[in-house]
């Protein structure tokens, strides 16, 4: 019944606002009930030939969920700097409560429901660098895991320095763990070409998710980075 309100409420407000706001739509399984929650919008703008992100936040409450609700054409350069201000409020503001979380939302095709991600523990990078180089800088905090960089770019991915072809992704992800791992827990060190629409941001970021386990865990530390700015990204 939540779910339907949720879904009820999208449409109410794009009806009122006379504004479109397409979610990602993805075959990846998440969180179909959320309790106690208020909704932020951020909706798909073009102002003096820039894409900006429009965004509605006027009934959030500081003391339930937020569930982010993102138009799937903007691109991560565009969003990432208001979702990160939006962490801080959500977690430091006067009125904070814990146990509160932040979560993105998606359209389901395999269920045919509203789902969420939660992304709480998600720490942005933007300072245009990479997780091979802050892993080197800090080696002694990933010296007992087997670390795998995976960086996405609009055209192409890369699992270190090796790039993947057209959906073989996964597949290779997983054996090359499975053959290379030797028993250390893996960590997935994840850089996201700030060009990425949040589309393919939140396609790649369920993927990741569904593989997570006891043996396969991610960093907190998200790299987003402008292409222009960071030696061997691997972006041809």
């Amino acid at each position: 019944m939540k779910n339907i309100i949720i879904l009820l409420a999208s449409f109410l407000l794009l009806s009122c606002t006379k504004t479109t706001l397409k979610i990602p739509t993805l075959a990846e399984k998440g969180i179909q009930e959320v309790h106690n929650h208020s909704e932020i919008w951020m909706f798909f703008e073009v102002k003096d030939n820039d894409t900006i992100a429009n965004i509605n936040r006027k009934n959030t409450i500081s003391t339930t969920h937020w569930i982010f609700n993102i138009d799937k054409k903007l691109p991560l350069k565009t969003i990432i700097p208001s979702v990160i201000t939006l962490q801080d409020k959500h977690a430091n503001s006067m009125h904070s409560k814990k146990g509160m979380h932040n979560y993105f939302s998606y359209s389901d095709t395999i269920s045919g429901k509203l789902s969420m991600l939660e992304f709480d523990k998600v720490i942005y990078k933007t300072d245009s660098t990479l997780s091979k180089y802050h892993i080197k800088e800090f080696s002694e905090n990933y010296k007992n895991h087997f670390n795998i960089n995976l960086t996405f770019n609009p055209n192409n991915t890369w699992i270190n320095d090796a790039k993947m072809e057209q959906g073989e992704f996964k597949n290779t992800l997983l054996e090359f763990i499975d053959f290379s791992s030797e028993g250390k827990q893996t960590m997935l060190h994840l850089n996201f070409n700030e060009k990425l629409s949040y589309q393919e941001y939140l396609f790649y970021k369920t993927m990741i998710h569904s593989l997570k386990n006891n043996d396969i865990i991610c960093n907190d530390l998200e790299f987003i980075f402008n292409q222009t700015k960071v030696p061997d990204c691997g972006c041809e």
